[in-house]
């Protein structure tokens, strides 16, 4: 497991550094005293995991903790903070873990189990985004729907554990028409119709809806993006420098992705 540690305090860098050391699940650690440095190495780099201080000057944990989701959909959070008061906010973007300093190597260890990935023995639900976005069911390719399901869907891919609130979805799929109060109408219809056609093909659970914001289940799904994203090398040699080409919205990740993986193309 990939893992990068971010606090701005050099001790309790050390202090992590000598409480892993004898790790085996880790494979790789990064240590880090500030966000951005953090943010650079994550955007050109696979992580599989991110322990975070909360109160850091600059980038707060919780903001790193959303910039990180950004990169990458499929990456585990765990808190590493004296402060017990931002217990609920972790949660609220989706943190796997909180740990309260000081804390012991159990403790850690007990974390690091909550990040590893294990993938569901039989997914019924495949996604491949590139270069285009393809679903498939039990093996049966999977119609979307209009064009603006398909490409909702696609958001909904790209996005994974972060989500998409209504705005956001707006301003991705209709750019020309910012401001236009039809168009909240416009995305609700296009998220039910959506949700209606993943209904009707059995994988109804496959989005869910919490404050605002539409997710995939990603425990739902076998993505040839997350999978890339968590270091898989069988999956990178597929990538030939196009994601989700139909979208222009996706080139940002398209550049994400070839400089993770430029010295295999």
């Amino acid at each position: 497991m990939r893992v990068i540690y971010v606090d701005d305090e050099r001790p309790a860098l050390d202090n992590f550094r000598l409480t892993v050391a004898a790790f085996r699940e880790i494979e790789s650690l990064q240590l880090f005293d500030d966000g951005e440095t953090a943010l650079q190495w994550a955007a050109e780099h696979v992580v599989d995991a991110a322990f975070l201080d909360m109160e850091m000057p600059g980038l707060h944990g919780l903001a790193l903790a959303l910039r990180l989701r950004e990169l990458n959909p499929a990456i585990r959070v765990v808190f590493v903070t004296a402060y017990s008061q931002y217990a609920m906010d972790a949660w609220g973007v989706d943190a796997v873990g909180y740990v309260l300093k000081p804390y012991t190597a159990a403790d850690i260890r007990k974390e690091l189990a909550k990040c590893t990935f294990r993938p569901l023995p039989s997914t019924r639900v495949v996604i491949e985004t590139i270069p285009m976005l393809s679903v498939t069911v039990d093996g049966v390719p999977l119609s979307l729907g209009g064009a603006k399901s398909r490409e909702l869907f696609a958001l909904l891919v790209d996005s994974g554990e972060r989500g998409i609130t209504t705005a956001e979805g707006i301003a991705w799929l209709w750019p020309e028409r910012p401001g236009d109060a039809g168009t909240q109408s416009l995305f609700r219809m296009t998220y039910k119709r959506l949700s209606g056609v993943l209904e009707e093909a059995g994988v109804g659970d496959l989005l869910i809806s919490r404050e605002n914001r539409r997710y995939l289940r990603l425990d739902r799904v076998d993505c040839d993006l997350y999978r890339i994203l968590s270091g898989d090398q069988m999956a990178g040699r597929k990538y030939t420098g196009s994601y989700l080409q139909e979208y222009p919205w996706a080139e940002e990740r398209n550049a994400q992705l070839y400089r993770l993986l430029q010295r295999d193309l």
